[in-house]
């Protein structure tokens, strides 16, 4: 099973694990866990940190060593579909503890920990990648670790350190979120504070539901769906929940190197959802950005960014549940989508535009179906733009009349008929520019 080179994003997890069992505490961190562990190929791991949570007095490191023998029950498997599938005892070498307690009084001096120490070890890496803090939980340690960093560290030697830093936060939980942006106004900061419930509410909940969870994901998948926890619980909106609740996936959905999104651009969206800074705020500091595809609720405008994705990132899912019990030859695998010129070109007003997909492949030999669609919300034009399409692989349109250069985002979506049917992506980012002669293209 041949996969594409892609550059791996690094990554820490900060979770406040409080529960691997339906129904007792609070198992979504659990949950999430289980998934990310499917993907655990796509990342460099190089830290699984359990944070202080409320529901325990202190931290549950063990619930990650738990999940983790499940995982390395199934990893044999998985390393046929991926070898880069990492061994269970890699990932038991970076679990760490983190501050039991959790507060603005548990940083500065006193207050280093094994995990806050290790974070600060692997920001200082002679590696030139980002490193992607992805908070489930608190963020008490992250803020001990930019502490004591700054503390060893001149102002120019903090700085860099800073500039290798992603985080993406769900919610400011126990509070020090706001203090470290505040600290911190260059530290590249996402926060969902409503989005990240899309993984749950709105949208077609048929597929969120214990049933859908037991038929795709708990039973028959071996010994990690087993150790899916089935939440049986509530949310801030006095809603039950029964089934997948899952409220930190959406960071490292965000990562996933399908096509859709831009880690470095959180404006473009995809299926860890869409952000926006706020006015008059830093520009690095980002939040939840708002969607067309409003529903019955308030929020839902908020929740869309990330359930309007959820048919494909499930099937994604399930279907990578079924590397853990079969063969790469009896399983689906993502196609690879190949796009004709550069993603991101400019184009003067008028132009005809042509965009092909012939290239892309499914590994598997399966029949592959095309879609293409303009995603409003992260362009700025908002006039319609007429897709033309040929053939199924490409697409055509007339680049529109305007006044001051504007962006188009047009997302191919690439789906093979394999069960179940996996989708990868291709965006191009269009720029109509009205003070260009003749388009310029954009690596």
């Amino acid at each position: 099973m041949p996969f594409m080179d892609k550059v791996k994003s690094r990554v820490i997890v900060l979770t406040d694990i409080s529960s691997v069992t339906g129904g007792f505490k609070e198992p979504d961190d659990g949950q999430s866990l289980v998934r990310f562990l499917m993907y655990a190929n796509e990342f460099d791991i190089e830290g699984l940190i359990a944070t202080h949570t409320n529901h325990w007095n202190g931290r549950k490191p063990e619930y990650i060593r738990e999940i983790l023998e499940h995982y390395g029950q199934v990893h044999g498997n998985l390393s046929l579909h991926d070898p880069a599938f990492p061994r269970k005892e890699e990932l038991l070498r970076v679990v760490k503890a983190g501050n039991p307690h959790d507060g603005r009084e548990f940083v500065g001096e006193g207050h280093d920990t094994e995990a806050s120490e290790w974070i600060i070890a692997a920001a200082q890496k002679d590696d030139q990648r980002p490193l992607w803090i992805l908070v489930w939980g608190g963020t008490t340690d992250l803020a001990q670790a930019l502490w004591r960093a700054g503390n060893r560290n001149n102002p120019e030697q903090l700085a860099r350190i800073v500039s290798k830093l992603r985080i993406y936060s769900i919610s400011d939980q126990y509070g020090i979120g706001a203090w470290i942006r505040e600290q911190h106004p260059d530290l590249f900061y996402i926060t969902s504070y409503r989005n990240y419930r899309g993984m749950y509410k709105g949208g077609d909940v048929s597929l969120v539901t214990a049933e859908w969870l037991e038929g795709n994901i708990t039973k028959q998948h071996g010994p990690l769906g087993e150790a899916y926890p089935i939440y049986q619980g509530g949310d801030v909106y006095g809603s039950k929940v029964h089934g997948i609740k899952e409220g930190d996936t959406p960071t490292f959905l965000y990562l996933i190197p399908n096509g859709l999104g831009d880690s470095e651009h959180p404006e473009y969206g995809g299926w860890g959802g869409r952000f926006q800074t706020a006015p008059n705020g830093s520009p690095c500091h980002y939040f939840d950005a708002v969607e067309n595809l409003v529903e019955e609720h308030s929020d839902s405008a908020l929740w869309a960014s990330v359930y309007r994705w959820r048919p494909a990132y499930q099937r994604s899912f399930q279907a990578r549940m079924d590397w853990c019990v079969k063969s790469p030859e009896e399983a689906n695998h993502e196609p690879v989508v190949s796009v004709s010129g550069p993603l991101r070109r400019t184009v003067s007003p008028g132009e005809r535009v042509m965009i092909s997909a012939a290239g892309s492949i499914d590994p598997d030999g399966n029949g592959l179906s095309y879609s293409w669609a303009v995603y409003q919300e992260p362009g700025s034009y908002r006039g319609t733009l007429v897709l033309e399409s040929g053939c199924e692989q490409q697409v055509m349109f007339t680049a529109p009349q305007v006044d001051t250069p504007q962006t188009i985002h047009i997302v191919l979506s690439v789906t093979n008929n394999g069960l179940p049917p996996m989708t990868s992506y291709g965006r191009i980012v269009v720029t109509v520019d009205p003070f260009s002669e003749e388009a310029v293209s954009l690596e």
